[in-house]
C-alpha cells in the first residue's frame, strides 16, 4: 500500500493531471535465521534451542580391486600331428591329454584359496579334425556350487578351411578354488586335467600335420567373495585427495571465532591383514579469501597401527581405531575459523608391515572394508566479525518500467533484530548474474537483541537505517533487476564468545520514502 501525503486545490481540465507527492512505499520483507547459515541438515538443536554443527563425511576408502585385483586371465592348450601323416584314428581314440598347472598373475598377492562373488570361464574350442570331438575340462582344485569340478564339452567336425568352434560358459558364482597346486605347496596356481577325444559313435578320422585342435580358456569378471593367502607387504597411496565441504557456503564474508571443536577420525579394517595409516598432510582451504590452514596434531606425526580382521568363518570381525581432536591438543579451531570449502590431504597406507607374520593366512571377504571417517562436532558458541549472509530480494514497485511512479528519494530499512550481533546492512543492485550494477551505501547498523542473564537473547530489538536511491538506480530496479541485502553480524564484546539459538531471527523491511508521479504511467 502506498500512503500518500499532497495538499491540492483543484485540477486541471485538459487530460489526465500528474502530481509530484512524496509517499511512503513497501518495496522489500525478507528474514534472516539459522537456516541462513548452516542448511538444517547440518544442525541439531537440544531441548533448550541451542545449535550445534554436526558433520560427518568418509575420508577415505580403500576398494577391493586395490587390495586384491584378480585380473581376466587367458590359458590356451594346442594339439597338432606331430608328423605329416595321414593317420587314421579310430573313433573313440584321445588325442588330447594335458596336465597342466597355471599360474594367476596377481602383482604381490600369494593367494591360496580364493572363493567367487561373480566370475565366468569360458572355454573356446577350436576343431579342424574331421570328427565331432568330446572334450572334458577338469578344475581338480576347484568345486563348484553343484559339488562338480569337471566341464565337458563338445564341437563338431571341421577342417584346416573350415574350421568348428564351440564355445562353453561356466558361471563361477559360488565357486571355490585352492590354489596351491598339485603338492598343495604352491600360491596362485590352478591344476587342471584337459581332455580331448573323437567321438566313440563316430567314424574315426584322417588327421595330417594340418589337423590341429585348439582349447582357449579364459577367465573373466573375477570378484572375490573370500580370498586367503599372503597380499603382500605394499603400498597403497591416495595423494592429493580433495575433500569438498558446504558448511559455510552462505557465508560470504567475514569470519567467525569458535569456542569448541571436536572431530573424531574413526577408522574401520575389516581386512586380515595389518596396516599402518600416514596421514601426511591434512589442510583446510577457503578459496573465496585463498587462505589456507594445515592441520597440526601428533596424528600426523607418526602411523596409525591398525590390527587385523579376525576371521569368523562367516564373516570379518573388524577391528577399530578412533581418535579425538580438539582445541586442547590442536589448532582445529583455526582449521574450522577459515570457513573451508573444502580439505585437501595425503594418506599413505602400508600393507603387511612387518611382512607375512601370518603365514599366508591374510584374508578378505567381500564385506571386508577399509575406511576412514570424519565425524567434526561444533557448539554454536561463537565471536563473529563481520559474518556476512545474503539474500537477493525482488522489490515489490508501483507502476512499470515504461513510466514508473517513483522517482527518487530515500529507502528506509527497518529491522527487528534477534540475534546477539549488532548487523550492518548492504544494499546493491544485481542482475540475473549477479553482477553489482549499483551500490546503495546504508548508514547507521541495526542494534543487537538485549541478552539476559545467561547471555542469550531475551528481547529482540527494532532499530532503523537509512539508503540513497538516485532515479538512475530507480531505472535499473524497474528494468527487472534485483536487490541483493546483506547482513554483516560482529559480536559486541570481541572477546565473548555467545551461544546462538534456533529462535533467533533477523526481520527487515525495506521501504521507500520517495518522490511519487500520480498518473506516471499514463
Amino acid at each position: 500500500m502506498i500512503l500518500i501525503a499532497v495538499l491540492f486545490g483543484g485540477c486541471g481540465k485538459d487530460g489526465p493531471s500528474k502530481w509530484d507527492v512524496d509517499v511512503l512505499a513497501p518495496l522489500v520483507s525478507t528474514r534472516f535465521t539459522i537456516g541462513d547459515l548452516l542448511a538444517d541438515s547440518l544442525v541439531t538443536t537440544d531441548t533448550e534451542g541451542r545449535i550445534t554443527l554436526v558433520y560427518a563425511s568418509e575420508l577415505f576408502a580403500v576398494d577391493l580391486d586395490s587390495l586384491l585385483g584378480a585380473p581376466d586371465t587367458n590359458f590356451v592348450y594346442r594339439y597338432g600331428l606331430p608328423t605329416p601323416g595321414p593317420l587314421a584314428f579310430p573313433a573313440g581314440l584321445e588325442i588330447l591329454d594335458i596336465e597342466d598347472a597355471s599360474r594367476f598373475e596377481i602383482d604381490g598377492v600369494e593367494l591360496r584359496t580364493i572363493a567367487l562373488r561373480e566370475g565366468e570361464l569360458r572355454i573356446r574350442t577350436t576343431n579342424m579334425v574331421a570328427s565331432t570331438l568330446l572334450g572334458s575340462f577338469q578344475l581338480t582344485g576347484a568345486t563348484f556350487p553343484d559339488g562338480q569340478s569337471t566341464i565337458l564339452t563338445s564341437v563338431g567336425p571341421g577342417t584346416p578351411a573350415s574350421p568348428a568352434t564351440n564355445v562353453t560358459v561356466r558361471d563361477l558364482a559360488g565357486s571355490r578354488f585352492d590354489l596351491r597346486g598339485p603338492q598343495f605347496n604352491s600360491v596362485n596356481t590352478l591344476y587342471s586335467l584337459i581332455s580331448s577325444r573323437l567321438d566313440p559313435n563316430g567314424q574315426g578320422a584322417v588327421v595330417t600335420d594340418q589337423d590341429s585342435i585348439l582349447i582357449d580358456v579364459s577367465y573373466s569378471g573375477l570378484v572375490p567373495a573370500y580370498a586367503k593367502g599372503f597380499f603382500g607387504q605394499r603400498a597403497v597411496q591416495q595423494e592429493g585427495q580433495d575433500l569438498p565441504l558446504d558448511l559455510f557456503r552462505n557465508v560470504v564474508a567475514g569470519s567467525l571465532d569458535l569456542d569448541q571443536v571436536t572431530l573424531k577420525l574413526n577408522v574401520e579394517n575389516g581386512v586380515g591383514i595389518d596396516i599402518q595409516v600416514a596421514i601426511n598432510s591434512f589442510q583446510a582451504f577457503n578459496s573465496r579469501t585463498g587462505t589456507a590452514v594445515d592441520l597440526s596434531h601428533a596424528i600426523l606425526n607418526g602411523p596409525i597401527n591398525l590390527n587385523r580382521a579376525i576371521d569368523l568363518g562367516t564373516g570379518p570381525q573388524p577391528s577399530y581405531y578412533a581418535n579425538v581432536l580438539d582445541n586442547s591438543d590442536s589448532n582445529i579451531d583455526e582449521f574450522l575459523e577459515v570457513l573451508p570449502d573444502r580439505v585437501t590431504y595425503d594418506v599413505s597406507l602400508l600393507l603387511n608391515p612387518l611382512g607375512d607374520i601370518s603365514n599366508g593366512n591374510d584374508f578378505l571377504y567381500y564385506e571386508s572394508r577399509l575406511k576412514a571417517d570424519l565425524e567434526l562436532e561444533v557448539p554454536l558458541n561463537i565471536i563473529a566479525s563481520d559474518l556476512t549472509l545474503e539474500t537477493i530480494v525482488e522489490p515489490d514497485l508501483p507502476g512499470s518500467a515504461e513510466g514508473h511512479a517513483l522517482q527518487s528519494g530515500e529507502l528506509m530499512v527497518f529491522g527487528t533484530n534477534g540475534f546477539p550481533f549488532a548487523t550492518r546492512l548492504e544494499l546493491a543492485i544485481v542482475n540475473e548474474a549477479g553482477d553489482v550494477l549499483g551500490q546503495l551505501p546504508v548508514s547507521g547498523e541495526l542494534l543487537p537483541g538485549v541478552l539476559g542473564p545467561d547471555r542469550t537473547v531475551i528481547q529482540a530489538v527494532d532499530s532503523r537505517t537509512s539508503a540513497r536511491i538516485t532515479p538512475e538506480q530507480l531505472d535499473l530496479l524497474y528494468q527487472g533487476n534485483k536487490l541483493r541485502l546483506r547482513a554483516a553480524f560482529n559480536t559486541v564484546d570481541p572477546d565473548e564468545h555467545l551461544r546462538i539459538l534456533d529462535r533467533y531471527a533477523l526481520d527487515v523491511q525495506i521501504t521507500a520514502r520517495a518522490n511519487y508521479l500520480v498518473n506516471g504511467d499514463e
